[in-house]
């Protein structure tokens, strides 16, 4: 078996390959003195064994996202103290990402069984529902397209992101517009939100923190869903104010839309599936 030769310099691409750091890296950390590559008869940068060792640490200090200022102010005094700080700030690092991973797990979790159990609500069936009050967040604006009703969901969105769960986790609904329903109009909308409350996966402290702009009453619903693209939502509307006028109820809210499945989950239209809702008395 043939040993290895160990060299006393390496070039900058070189270690850009043994390290796994890009060359522009490389030259980032030349021009702020984390390391100092001397220049070889040739101009090149040659980088010893103290520039490896230090590319050693930093690689492995980046990988926390740990500032280079920070790496920087640690290389240029480094002491059995300023070590023993440094793991200290590694462990709380890594306590923050191990409970931000855990959250993460727990969304990923919950929203595989959201789509589970939405996969198995009945389609086709007027249900009546009990709802007590679920607080909103909402965005108003006259929705016809779905790429606009896209952009709304992200505008709204982004507008609480500080707060909000990311959107796998929310239940998004938006409200239909009647006029243009009883106009013979599908698909066109006066509003998209997020519900706050309510809802299996909506935290007790989301629901303190976040702002409100109106609220579902509590009450009766009537409740259709139905699968794919949502120009069937004239129709749904049409049901169900049949529905409500065969069996003697009052219908006092216009009808809201939810998206229990959607492009989030589906590139496939066939395969959404979207609740309807409208209070009665």
């Amino acid at each position: 078996m043939k040993s290895a030769r160990l060299k006393r310099n390496y070039t900058i691409s070189e270690i850009s390959r043994l390290f796994g750091i890009g060359i522009d890296s490389l030259r980032y950390y030349e021009r702020i003195g984390v390391v100092s590559p001397q220049r070889g008869a040739n101009g090149y940068r040659l980088y010893d064994l103290d520039d490896m060792y230090k590319l050693s640490l930093i690689k492995d200090l980046r990988r926390l996202d740990l500032p280079m200022k920070d790496i920087k102010s640690y290389l240029d005094q480094q002491t059995l103290a300023s070590t023993q700080a440094l793991l200290e700030q590694e462990s709380a690092l890594l306590q923050e990402r191990i409970v931000q991973l855990q959250g993460n797990l727990q969304s990923v979790q919950d929203h595989a069984r959201e789509l589970a159990r939405a996969r198995k609500h009945p389609v086709g069936v007027i249900e009546t529902v009990e709802h007590r009050p679920r607080r909103c967040v909402e965005l108003s604006a006259r929705i016809e397209r779905d790429e606009e009703m896209d952009l709304l969901i992200q505008r709204l969105h982004r507008q609480y992101e500080h707060i909000l769960p990311h959107l796998g986790m929310l239940e998004i609904g938006a409200a239909l517009s009647v006029e243009d329903l009883d106009a013979g109009r599908a698909n066109v909308y006066n509003s998209v939100f997020f519900v706050l409350e309510g809802h299996e996966t909506t935290s007790d402290a989301l629901c303190e923190s976040a702002p409100c702009d109106f609220v579902l009453d509590e009450g009766t619903y009537l409740t259709l869903r139905y699968r794919g693209p949502y120009e069937q939502n004239a129709a749904v509307y049409a049901e169900l104010k049949d529905y409500a006028a065969a069996h003697g109820h009052v219908l006092v809210s216009a009808p809201y839309e939810f998206y229990e499945i959607d492009n989030r989950d589906t590139a496939d239209p066939a395969e959404f599936l979207t609740r309807v809702e409208m209070r009665i008395a």
